[in-house]
């Protein structure tokens, strides 16, 4: 799942797509009411991409997190991210089993399934099950097409025999060309 268009402003609550990036400022498009704003430099970004979560080994992206999320959820959220925080952890121990309880607090996990919430409602899920299928389909042609250029330079290369044939035979109606006369000394530049 590509989460580098998507980010987190600090100050501001929800998730932002980066539509342009000028020369001052990112150009930011909120993903639930789709209102554009432009985002100073001096204003701290987080890309979802570059996000995190601690485990009791290595630490896991959070786009991995959010896919095993959408598999198990199948798009659609079981608990809320606003109620009881206990049934919010054991959801999040389905989809990443060994994440470490003391390093990520109550505030992360809810930002967390408030985010995943917003993902599905912006439709990010499904874009990346068309880019899967699309290239599945792109494969399929590739494999298919290898035998297709073959076929197309046999034909070309019957083209190619066919005009020279053609311009090889003389042409009717007596026209002689004209012969070239040697030039003078005289004539060439700089005598």
């Amino acid at each position: 799942m590509d989460l580098s268009k998507i980010i987190s402003i600090t100050g501001k609550s929800g998730l932002y797509r980066v539509v342009a990036q000028g020369r001052q400022a990112l150009i930011a498009e909120s993903l639930t009411d789709k209102k554009r704003i432009p985002v100073h430099s001096s204003v701290r970004v987080s890309t979802l991409d570059e996000i995190s979560m601690y485990t009791k080994g290595d630490d896991v992206l959070l786009s991995a997190v959010m896919a095993k999320m959408h598999a198990i959820e199948k798009g659609k959220l079981s608990v809320d991210p606003k109620g009881d925080i206990e049934p919010l952890y054991d959801k999040l121990g389905e989809a990443l089993p060994d994440y470490d309880r003391e390093r990520i607090y109550s505030s992360d996990v809810r930002k967390f399934f408030v985010w995943y919430q917003m993902l599905v409602a912006a439709g990010l899920f499904e874009e990346e099950k068309k880019k899967g299928a699309s290239k599945k389909g792109e494969e399929k042609d590739e494999k298919e097409g290898k035998a297709a250029p073959k076929a197309k330079a046999a034909a070309k290369g019957a083209v190619k025999k066919a005009a020279v044939k053609k311009s090889a035979t003389p042409k009717g109606g007596g026209a002689s060309k004209a012969k070239a006369k040697p030039m003078h000394k005289g004539a060439q530049r700089g005598s």
